[in-house]
C-alpha cells in the first residue's frame, strides 16, 4: 500500500485549488520544508470525513494494528475525539460517570451533552501526592448507585503515567451494557514493546490516544478507536464532522499515516531502543539522594508508564527544579509545586538522557528561585449567570462552586461546577501560584466564581 507522504510528494498538477500559498515554497521561504505536500480533498487524495480511498485503508490499518473494530484519524488532537465520543453516546441529563481527574476536554463534552456528572475519585498516594489509579471496586459502586449511567470515563495513564485497572472496570461496567471511553492520549505507545496493554485489548468500547504525545507523530495527531457495539461508530463519525475541522491537514494526516506505518513496518526495533534507553537512564541516576523518582514503591498505584519520568524533590520545589534543569538546558514537559515531569518518546536518543542524567546529579543538591504565579481571565467571563459571584479565594471554602479552574499544565480542574469548595482545593491554587504555574478559568482579582 501507497504511503500517503510518498502519494503526496508525486502530485506534480498545477493546483488551481486551495491552500493560497499554492505549493510555492521559493516563493514563501518559511512554508518550504513543508508546502510541497500540503494539499486540499482533491481527486485521489480522498476524505477524511468520507473516506473511501488511501485514508480510509490506512484507518482500517491502524484499527488492524491495535485491534479495535474502527479507528479514525485526528487531526484536532485527541481533544475532539473525546467530545465527539461523548456526544455520541450522551444525551440531556443522561448520567456519566467519570473519573475526577479527568481532562478540562472530558468536562466540556459533558456540558455539551447536557449530562450529569456523577464522580468517582481516584485514590489518592500519601507519598507522592498525586492522583492515584481509579479503583475498580468504587467504580463498580458507582455503577450499583447509577445503574441508569450511559458511560463511564476514566484517564489512564494519567499525565503523571498512572495506570488504572481498566480491564476490570471494562468488565464491571460491561455486566451492566455501559460503555467506557478511556482518555489514553498519553498512552498510544501501550501495546507495543515491553510497556502495559493498551486500552483496546483491555476492553475499552472507545480510546482516544494522542500519537504525538510519545509517538513519531507531529502535534495536533491522534486517533479514536471504537470496538463493540455500545457505541454507535456511525454517531461518532457523525460528531467527527462537528467538532474536528472540515479542512483537515493533509500534512498532519501523513504524518499519522507514516507513524502507523512505522508502528508496523519498523516498531520492534524503535521500542526495543526506546525501552534500552531508559532503562540505562534509570541505572544512571540511582546515586540520587534528594530527589525521588515515581515508582511503583507505593502499593495504591495499579501500574505506572516508565516513559514518563516524574521527578519529586526533596529540599527545593518543583519550580526550583525545573529552573535548574533549564539552567542545563533541558526544558522538561510540566511543573507541579512539588514535582516535574519530563517526557521521553519514541525519537529519544540515549545522548538526550544521559544528559537528563548528569543534570539531575548535579541538581541534587541545588537550589534556584522561584517565579511569581500568573493568572488568565476566564474564557467565560462575559457569560456569568445572575445566580453567580465572585468570592475572595481564602472565604470560598464551604461555597459550591460556579465555574472551572485549573493549572495549565496538565488542564485537569481544580474546581469543577456544582462542587464543593474544599480547604484542600484553595491549598492547591496556592501551591500553583506559588510555583508560578498559570491559572485559568473562572478566576479574576484573586476571586474565584461561587454560587450565591
Amino acid at each position: 500500500m501507497e504511503e500517503l507522504f510518498e502519494k503526496l510528494k508525486k502530485n506534480k498538477k498545477t493546483p488551481m485549488h486551495m491552500p493560497g500559498h499554492k505549493r510555492n515554497g521559493k516563493k514563501f521561504r518559511y512554508l518550504k520544508a513543508f508546502s510541497d505536500i500540503d494539499i486540499t480533498e482533491i481527486k485521489g487524495f480522498d476524505n477524511l470525513h468520507s473516506a473511501s480511498g488511501i485514508l480510509k485503508k490506512s484507518m482500517e490499518k491502524a484499527a488492524k494494528l491495535r485491534g479495535a473494530d474502527r479507528a479514525f484519524y485526528l487531526v484536532n488532537g485527541s481533544t475532539c475525539g473525546i467530545l465527539a465520543v461523548i456526544c455520541a453516546v450522551l444525551k440531556k441529563d443522561d448520567k456519566v460517570i467519570v473519573a475526577r481527574n479527568c481532562h478540562k476536554s472530558v468536562y466540556n463534552g459533558i456540558s455539551l451533552a447536557g449530562a450529569k456528572p456523577v464522580f468517582v475519585y481516584p485514590e489518592n498516594s500519601n507519598k507522592y501526592g498525586v492522583s492515584g489509579s481509579v479503583s475498580p471496586l468504587e467504580t463498580e459502586q458507582k455503577i450499583k448507585e447509577n445503574p441508569d449511567a450511559k458511560l463511564i470515563i476514566v484517564t489512564s495513564p494519567t499525565y503523571e503515567g498512572i495506570i488504572s485497572d481498566i480491564e476490570k472496570i471494562c468488565a464491571a461496567a460491561h455486566k451492566r451494557g455501559i460503555p467506557v471511553l478511556v482518555d489514553a492520549a498519553h498512552g498510544a505507545h501501550f501495546g507495543f514493546g515491553n510497556f502495559p496493554k493498551d486500552a483496546v485489548k483491555l476492553g475499552a468500547d472507545a480510546a482516544v490516544e494522542s500519537l504525538h504525545k510519545t509517538l513519531p507523530s507531529l502535534t495536533q495527531t491522534a486517533v479514536c478507536y471504537v470496538s463493540g457495539n455500545l457505541i454507535d461508530k456511525n454517531a461518532v463519525s457523525k460528531m467527527l464532522s462537528v467538532f474536528e475541522t472540515s479542512s483537515p491537514s493533509y500534512i498532519l494526516l501523513s504524518s499519522a499515516d507514516g507513524c502507523i506505518n512505522e508502528l508496523k513496518t519498523r516498531g520492534k526495533a524503535i521500542f526495543s531502543d526506546w525501552e534500552k534507553n531508559l532503562e540505562k537512564f534509570y541505572k544512571d541516576i540511582l546515586p540520587l539522594k534528594n530527589i525521588e523518582i515515581l515508582t511503583n514503591a507505593d502499593n495504591k498505584f495499579f501500574d505506572i508508564d516508565k516513559s514518563k519520568i516524574v521527578l519529586f524533590p526533596k529540599n527545593q520545589s518543583g519550580a526550583e527544579l525545573a529552573e535548574g534543569l533549564r539552567k542545563c538546558g533541558i526544558e522538561p514537559e510540566m511543573t507541579a509545586p512539588h514535582y516535574v515531569i519530563c517526557m521521553t518518546g519514541a525519537g529519544e536518543t540515549r545522548k538526550n538522557l544521559k544528559k537528563l542524567a548528569k543534570s539531575l546529579k548535579k541538581l541534587d543538591k541545588g537550589r534556584t528561585s522561584i517565579n511569581k504565579a500568573k493568572r488568565t481571565l476566564s474564557e467565560h467571563e462575559n457569560a456569568f449567570s445572575e445566580d453567580c459571584e465572585f468570592c475572595e479565594i481564602e472565604k470560598a471554602c464551604g461555597r459550591i462552586s460556579a465555574g472551572y479552574l485549573w493549572a495549565y499544565p496538565p488542564e485537569v480542574p481544580i474546581l469543577v461546577p456544582d462542587e464543593e469548595i474544599t480547604e484542600n482545593a484553595v491549598k492547591k491554587m496556592r501551591e500553583y501560584e506559588k510555583s508560578g504555574l498559570n491559572l485559568f478559568g473562572d478566576i479574576r482579582d484573586d476571586k474565584i466564581l461561587v454560587k450565591k
